[in-house]
């Protein structure tokens, strides 16, 4: 573990560039890539805050940015490998790992610890500073761009390659010191943590003093469901994972691989659909389709990546999606689970097929259960990561909700013209 020092330093070299004023929220607006099914988000750099797009890597240790690029925003300055920001981004439970070379005047290298396998990143960068900005309102309603003039990022030595036109890099999310919600919680004096809707349309990030969304329904982000963060030594250690008791199909419980506890669950977007490991993979699908048998579902060839399809035709629909067998993913106890059903279950793959949106995650997935975008998608959820703990709630459809609503609380506060 880093010498609390070396963090507290880290810190104040943050903090004390922006000073705290008055209540602030940030927002970040999302947009799915139908090509690469990723979630997209505009960040501001340097002096003249130009717009970089990043894939939201939700675990991600940092913002990884293509340095190599002629585009790139100017003004980004390395850091150097005997520096404060270096020792403390790249210590223990960091997510990032050292990798300076040799002599005095050595600038910060940083590769991302295993676990964060295809990410252009893994070929490694070197930490860097530069202005960093975000759209904001505060507590009267006055929306601004708040910025952080010597924001830590990981230039990456090449092309992100993820697909997406215009993508240049990830935007990280997790439970790391030098990721976006860490950095712009120690700037603005804010609590560490952040809301997160995604969307297959208009999704969202929402952080800083709230309240967040109170002309949707109460503010529904004060009645969450929350479990305890946990983790493993397979994962990143800024991954976001939660613990995994069991699992039920229909309300009848799987078996487990009692020889390899504890089990856990992995958020992600890097990943469209929900995986599940190969050992327990086979009797999910089968289960799930027995279930769907019985409730007169007829099973039809799999389309890939699929395993279990059906006919749309046998397909059921309600207010919340298809009408199928309910998937409890039972957290730390009975009493918490994550329930996966309707239109966060199922896909439609083709005019004959309508898939259960869950794919086999072989043999090397890194935990039981890894929840995918598609999954993830209009559940609002809370990455406590001060806290250390998730807060999640039912499918916003049950209450005639979307992310696009939410969305809706901000998009009425464009961002400032630049």
């Amino acid at each position: 573990m880093a010498a609390p020092s070396l963090y507290l330093l880290l810190l104040c070299s943050l903090a004390c560039l922006v000073p705290s004023s008055r209540s602030r929220t940030l927002f970040l607006p999302l947009a799915k890539d139908p090509s690469t099914l990723r979630y997209v988000a505009t960040v501001y750099h340097g002096p003249s805050l130009d717009p970089v797009d990043r894939a939201v890597d939700l675990g991600g240790p940092s913002l990884w940015l293509d340095c190599s690029a002629s585009s790139s925003p100017s003004a980004v300055r390395p850091v150097p490998c005997r520096s404060i920001q270096c020792l403390a981004a790249t210590s223990d439970a960091s997510g990032l790992r050292r990798a300076c070379a040799s002599g005095a005047s050595a600038v910060c290298g940083v590769r991302p610890e295993s676990g964060a396998a295809g990410e252009a990143a893994a070929r490694g960068g070197v930490l860097a500073e530069v202005a960093v900005a975000v759209d904001s309102v505060d507590g009267s309603g006055e929306r601004s761009v708040a910025a952080v003039d010597r924001f830590l990022i990981s230039c990456a030595r090449g092309p992100p390659g993820y697909g997406a036109t215009g993508v240049r890099g990830t935007l990280g999310l997790g439970r790391s010191r030098i990721s976006l919600p860490s950095q712009v919680a120690t700037a603005f004096g804010v609590r560490r943590r952040f809301f997160a809707c995604l969307s297959a349309s208009e999704g969202v990030i929402v952080a800083g003093d709230g309240p967040f969304f109170p002309r949707v329904d109460g503010d529904i982000s004060r009645s969450l469901t929350y479990t305890p963060l946990a983790t493993a030594k397979s994962a990143r250690s800024s991954d976001y994972l939660i613990n995994l008791t069991s699992i039920k199909i229909d309300g009848k419980r799987l078996s487990l691989d009692s020889s390899s506890p504890p089990h856990s669950i992995k958020l992600s977007t890097a990943i469209p659909y929900t995986a599940v490991a190969s050992p327990i993979y086979p009797a999910f699908g089968e289960a799930f389709a027995g279930a769907a048998s019985a409730m007169g579902m007829a099973r039809v060839p799999p389309v890939a990546p699929f395993g279990v399809c059906f006919d749309p035709r046998t397909v059921a629909a309600t207010g919340a999606g298809p009408d199928v067998p309910a998937i409890d993913l039972v957290l730390q106890s009975e009493m918490v689970r994550w329930r996966i059903g309707g239109s966060n279950s199922m896909v439609r793959a083709s005019d004959e097929a309508t898939c259960l949106g869950v794919v086999d995650g072989g043999d090397g997935l890194g935990s039981t259960v890894v929840l995918g975008g598609h999954q993830l998608e209009d559940v609002l959820l809370e990455f406590d990561f001060g806290g250390s703990r998730l807060g999640f709630g039912p499918p916003l459809s049950a209450r005639r909700l979307a992310c696009s609503d939410l969305r809706s609380e901000f998009n009425s506060m464009a961002f400032p013209s630049l």
